[in-house]
């Protein structure tokens, strides 16, 4: 674990991260290469480098401790789900079949369930509904499965003792699941980009802030406060979130999308990426929250990027707003 987490760290401060949000002009190797650099080299870090000097002492001193932790090689971050292990491997064998799957995810009734639900669907919905996981899965296609059944295996991980993590931990998938209806629905409006990858990237995009609340769990209210806690998932739940992202070997690219999930003043490469459907996501959403402080949507890079234009009320994205109904089933499909 200490190789990866020094890696994600590198650089003198938190600023060396979000100047390398931008990929050169060029080629596809050209960008290739830059990719590759933001996650090398391996660079050590100590304390003294994290730039907390604006984090109030408790979430400066919970964040120090996770640092410290990381660096001696006791961060226990949560791991995959054995399901969803178990359908990626047999995703990978070039002679299994929606039957095989069947015979793997019919252990969970729960995912099962919501497998079926998924399949009938905005996203694959047929002239007739299907009843049966194995027709599920054989609407949904194999390899859009591994990535639907990897989403919802992680629910099975939100889960604490305390009782204001919870309700912490209910909050963040209810979002995540909605940015991932969200991001679906995006991925269907722009060439080539996949809905099911996409669902994915929205389900885990917030995965660090997960990690966070499981390992505030070890910590009462009087030694770590709620505002604490918020302060210590904005500096570290994104880089923590690609962490795991990468320890469950997930493409570079969910593990982009969760490092830069929130920087909503990235600029956008060349290229759509998970990442800037994950970004126009949240602000669609962050857009009818009261309150919120929300960057003008129709000047926000990743808004601009994909083209994209406001709803006649200048609140929201307009693609996702004609297709609301559509999102809440597909929301509801994943709300397990």
């Amino acid at each position: 674990m200490l190789k990866p987490f020094r890696r994600l760290f590198g650089g003198s401060n938190n600023s060396s991260v979000s100047s390398k949000t931008s990929a050169p002009a060029g080629s596809r190797e050209d960008f290739d290469a830059y990719e590759a650099d933001w996650i090398e080299p391996e660079i050590v870090i100590a304390e003294s480098e994290l730039d907390l000097a604006d984090l109030p002492e408790a979430a400066g001193a919970f964040v120090r401790q996770i640092v410290r932790d990381a660096l001696n090689d006791e961060l226990e971050l949560p791991i995959m789900p054995e399901l969803g292990l178990a359908v990626r491997r047999k995703t990978l064998d070039p002679n299994s079949s929606a039957s095989d799957l069947t015979l793997i995810i019919q252990t969970d009734i729960a995912i099962s369930t919501k497998l079926v639900q998924v399949a009938n669907s905005p996203l694959y919905a047929g002239l007739e509904p299907i009843q049966s996981l194995n027709e599920a899965i054989a609407r949904i296609g194999m390899t859009a499965v591994r990535d639907i059944v990897t989403g919802l295996s992680i629910k099975q991980i939100f889960v604490t003792e305390q009782p204001r993590l919870r309700k912490r931990m209910r909050e963040l998938w209810e979002h995540s699941a909605r940015v991932a209806a969200n991001c679906s629905a995006l991925a269907r409006h722009q060439v080539g980009l996949d809905p099911e990858q996409a669902l994915l990237a929205g389900l885990v995009h917030d995965v660090g802030e997960l990690a966070i609340i499981k390992y505030a769990n070890a910590f009462s209210t009087d030694e770590l406060s709620d505002e604490a806690l918020a302060e210590a998932i904005e500096h570290l739940g994104g880089k923590l979130g690609a962490l795991m992202l990468r320890q469950w070997n997930l493409d570079e690219e969910f593990v982009f999308a969760a490092l830069h999930a929130d920087n909503f003043n990235r600029e956008s490469e060349s290229v759509v990426r998970l990442v800037d459907l994950v970004q126009v996501a949240q602000l669609h959403l962050l857009a009818s929250v009261p309150g919120a402080q929300v960057p003008e949507l129709e000047k926000a890079p990743a808004v601009t990027h994909l083209g994209l234009t406001l709803d006649d009320a200048g609140k929201g994205i307009a693609v996702l707003s004609a297709a609301r109904h559509d999102i809440e089933r597909v929301r509801a499909a994943l709300a397990i």
